[in-house]
């Protein structure tokens, strides 16, 4: 009886298994713009590089001008469920200094690519447990001023 119940148990579990998302994404609507941040899993072994890949879409009909304030594009924001940083992808990075925009046109797609190394300020590994990830896009549209920071992403480090 108790194998029974095992089999049921492993197929159960096998299942779930296969029917979990590999990724986790959450998104952002401002006006036409869709922003969406993507981390390739939710749990992650110590020491293995996290990639996350934000995309900015122009879902509209007419094109649309993005303004940056500098060379900056984007930022990437580790910190513990209780809010307090651990890492920051712009952190000791010097951007130049240049007003600069672009143009999405309908349809266009922009996607950056930045990976958290899973190493803190000073440069030591995490602990394990649980993080949030949040993704800034740093363009501006329009009269909206300063970054959009997505929702955040939610992952584990595990042992």
């Amino acid at each position: 009886m108790q194998a029974f119940w095992l089999g049921i148990l492993i197929g159960v579990m096998a299942a779930t298994s296969v029917a979990a998302p590999t990724s986790t994404s959450v998104e952002r609507r401002e006006g036409s713009l869709r922003l969406e941040a993507t981390v390739s899993g939710r749990a992650f072994a110590v020491g293995v590089p996290i990639p996350v890949v934000l995309s900015v879409r122009n879902t509209g009909s007419a094109a649309v001008a993005i303004t940056f304030m500098s060379g900056q594009r984007y930022d990437l924001v580790a910190r513990r469920p209780r809010g307090d940083e651990v890492w920051r992808w712009s952190h000791d990075r010097a951007f130049i200094q240049a007003v600069q925009t672009i143009t999405l046109g309908p349809r266009e797609e922009e996607a950056y690519r930045v990976t958290w190394d899973q190493r803190d300020f000073q440069g030591r590994q995490v602990d394990p447990g649980s993080y949030e990830l949040v993704a800034i896009f740093m363009g501006q549209v329009g009269a909206r001023q300063g970054p959009l920071a997505l929702p955040v992403l939610l992952i584990d480090v595990i042992r």
